[in-house]
């Protein structure tokens, strides 16, 4: 009988926040009647809606104030469906602090993962009020962006932030602001010079090859790397000449078919 093996408690699963049901706007416009009941849910800021006995769908406190819906009023579909869509838009606004209180965001970032739970009408009214509120500005972001990542070039720079979704001709006139001419070359060569320093044993064309990489894979542009690797490497030893080898001559083909390569030894001078 094979032993049974003791296992440990099993990992706790993260919960994940179930989606609401979705409710079909053309239905709801079939719906009137008496609202019979609001009832609470488990969220204490959502209700119930029934109307004549039946449960029809859930709206959020804000979305009934607003409607002007209570138990006893009658209510006709127009007012469930515009009901519905002040409760959607109400989630998508709870949704979007959520994403831009987590991490920094660009308006294309929040829309697209909106986008994912939301229709798009729902999602270009939000977009606006977080721009409205101060919450999403991609020109913001962008200064931020680049004032955290110091050893980026400006290549790089305008690059990642397009990548992220920000306007290009907005990536490249937040880049140049924050990062002058003189600024670029200058941190180019503080980074070429700190990495030189944890070189040893390198002569000036091995260096000036690694540096030149380096600096290029940061963004930073021909000229400026040129202007801030040479004088860097300039008092480096020059790379070792290459051992010069004997020569060797090919002889006749001999038995077999096969030729013997004799080695003479390299020209020294005359003896």
């Amino acid at each position: 009988m094979p032993e049974r093996r003791e296992e440990g408690p099993a990992a706790p699963r993260r919960r994940r926040r179930a989606p609401r049901r979705q409710v079909d706007p053309e239905a709801l416009r079939q719906v009137s009647g008496r609202i019979t009941a609001l009832a609470e849910q488990r969220d204490p800021e959502r209700r119930s809606v029934f109307v004549d006995g039946e449960f029809v769908l859930g709206l959020h406190l804000e979305a009934i104030l607003r409607c002007g819906l209570k138990v006893g009023a009658p209510v006709d579909g127009e007012t469930l469906v515009a009901a519905y869509a002040l409760d959607l838009e109400h989630q998508a606004w709870e949704a979007g602090l959520r994403l831009l209180a987590a991490a920094p965001r660009t308006r294309r970032d929040v829309a697209r993962r909106l986008g994912r739970r939301f229709p798009p009408a729902t999602v270009e009214r939000v977009l606006e009020r977080l721009s409205e509120a101060g919450w999403l500005d991609d020109r913001e972001y962008a200064v931020n962006y680049v004032r955290s990542h110091p050893d980026y070039g400006s290549r790089r720079l305008l690059a990642e932030l397009v990548r992220k979704g920000v306007d290009r001709e907005m990536a490249a006139e937040v880049v140049a602001a924050e990062r002058g001419a003189d600024d670029v070359r200058e941190q180019a060569r503080a980074l070429a010079e700190a990495r030189l320093r944890r070189m040893t044993g390198v002569d000036r064309v091995t260096a000036a090859r690694r540096l030149a990489g380096y600096l290029a894979r940061r963004g930073f542009g021909p000229e400026t790397v040129r202007s801030a690797v040479a004088p860097l490497v300039a008092h480096l030893p020059d790379p070792p000449e290459p051992r010069r080898r004997g020569l060797q001559r090919r002889t006749p083909l001999g038995p077999g078919g096969r030729r013997t390569a004799v080695r003479e030894p390299a020209d020294d001078g005359d003896v």
